[in-house]
């Protein structure tokens, strides 16, 4: 009998699976597909290596701007790809030798559950004391779109294999995942437009900075629709027709591809959790308590369990979840304390209360803010759109979003301070070392109180 049977090979499933093998249990991690699970192979990790080159092209295309000169710019897909799929390579045999290093048994093929103690995979039963389910997510298909029946409407694990870059795609939900996508696409010349049935992209995000961003993605020649939804796709001559109703206005798309990005539903179907006391709700999600406990002997963890749907937070309640079931601890997760980030360029990096939160839930909420178009190095950099926006309850750090390049390197540390309950009083003693964009970080703490030295309070 196992210490420990994890299904699923995905962050929260070998990081569980690791700790629980330091603590010397005897574990088995069970995987249908490859170890890494969504963000290694089709997600977190081949989306960015996928924008830096993105991201790497269109500066070169406006590298003038700094007095260089760089003639016949060009880009191979095929390149790109080969350079995405190596990165990913990489990683997924790093995570397998650390498992091995670890000595977690791992078994190729897909369980399910005979009881609670008992699962079965690949024609055998294995017992284990503990198991841990982290099997997380797949893209959903709304019902509106199952009658729409074409190879040009793929999911987002379907682009990735991409020979070439499409001409033209319409992207179907302006979240997360559309909005890098598009964003990757938009670089090379892809023609895009972006379809949102909600009012506004990025629904969650502080709406002052997604209108900023928005604005900057339009500027680049994004099209974006929202309050809009999808009438009708129809195929002909190897080209989509897209019909939408934006407000009371019908238009109608042309492209080469549809790219349905409309959230996401748990993987969750194949485990018969009929046959434990596990129970499910939604879109097939799994409730635990704030232990990551689902039913006497079984925990779950990451997308799984719905939330935020982010591989760092899988990450950390796979390791919580070990040192809970196995050391007798009580770790939990603040919901508004797993940071998140958008990779765009700027990027969008977020954690605690947006405004809009923070004004329904506290009283006297200040809001400091700072443009980078006041910053030395965002200026040096060529990278001054953006701003820092940074929320206090009284003189206490609740909340940050930020609009800038490399935000998601910076968002940690104001993590640690909105945990800590930071005070202004400290906040501002802080010394940021000049020049770095992070600067203005400090002066939007002072904006928040009216002090800021290099902008107009």
């Amino acid at each position: 009998m196992y210490d420990l049977i994890v299904i699923g090979g995905g962050l929260g499933g070998y990081g569980g699976a690791i700790r629980a093998a330091q603590k010397n249990k005897k574990v088995l991690l069970i995987e249908k597909n490859r170890i890494g699970g969504v963000c290694l192979n089709t997600g977190c990790i081949p989306t960015k290596a996928l924008l830096q080159s993105a991201n790497l092209y269109r500066e070169l295309k406006e590298i003038d701007k700094f007095g260089l000169k760089v003639e016949n710019i060009s880009f191979d897909w095929s390149e790109i790809s080969q350079y995405k799929n190596g990165v990913v390579e990489k990683l997924v045999k790093g995570v397998e030798f650390l498992l091995r290093k670890n000595k977690v048994d791992i078994e190729k093929g897909e369980a399910f559950f005979k009881d609670n103690n008992t699962v079965s995979v690949n024609g055998k039963e294995l017992k284990g004391k503990n198991i841990l389910v982290a099997v997380g997510s797949k893209p959903a298909c709304p019902r509106s779109f199952e009658n729409f029946k074409s190879e040009r409407i793929i999911f987002s694990d379907e682009f990735f294999k991409f020979e070439s870059i499409p001409s033209s795609m319409v992207i179907v939900g302006g979240g997360v995942i559309g909005i890098e996508i598009a964003s990757v696409l938009n670089s090379f010349g892809t023609k895009v437009e972006i379809i949102e049935i909600l009012d506004e992209i990025l629904p969650g995000i502080d709406r002052e900075i997604v209108k900023d961003l928005k604005r900057i993605l339009k500027k680049r020649g994004l099209k974006i629709h929202t309050g809009t939804s999808v009438e009708d796709i129809r195929e002909e001559s190897n080209k989509l027709t897209v019909k939408a109703k934006e407000g009371n206005e019908e238009i109608k798309i042309e492209t080469e591809y549809v790219l349905i990005a409309t959230g996401r539903v748990a993987n969750t179907c194949s485990l018969k959790l009929e046959n434990t006391s596990v129970k499910t709700e939604g879109r097939g999600f799994i409730t635990t308590d704030k232990y990551f406990k689902a039913a006497e002997n079984i925990y779950a963890v990451g997308d799984v369990i719905g939330g935020k749907l982010l591989a760092h937070k899988a990450l950390h309640e796979g390791i919580s979840a070990a040192e809970n079931m196995f050391e007798g601890a009580k770790l939990s997760i603040e919901n508004h304390l797993i940071p998140a980030v958008i990779y765009t360029e700027p990027e969008i990096a977020t954690i605690g209360f947006t405004e809009e939160e923070a004004r329904e839930k506290f009283d006297n909420i200040k809001v400091g803010r700072f443009p980078l178009a006041a910053n030395g190095k965002a200026l040096i950099e060529g990278a001054s759109a953006g701003f820092m926006k940074l929320i206090f309850s009284e003189d206490i750090l609740i909340g940050a979003t930020l609009l800038s390049t490399s935000a998601g390197e910076m968002i940690s540390s104001l993590t640690y301070m909105i945990k800590q309950k930071a005070k202004y009083k400290d906040l501002r003693e802080i010394v940021f070392p000049h020049p770095t964009i992070s600067e203005a970080i400090g002066e939007a703490f002072m904006n928040a109180f009216k002090e800021a030295i290099h902008i107009i309070n």
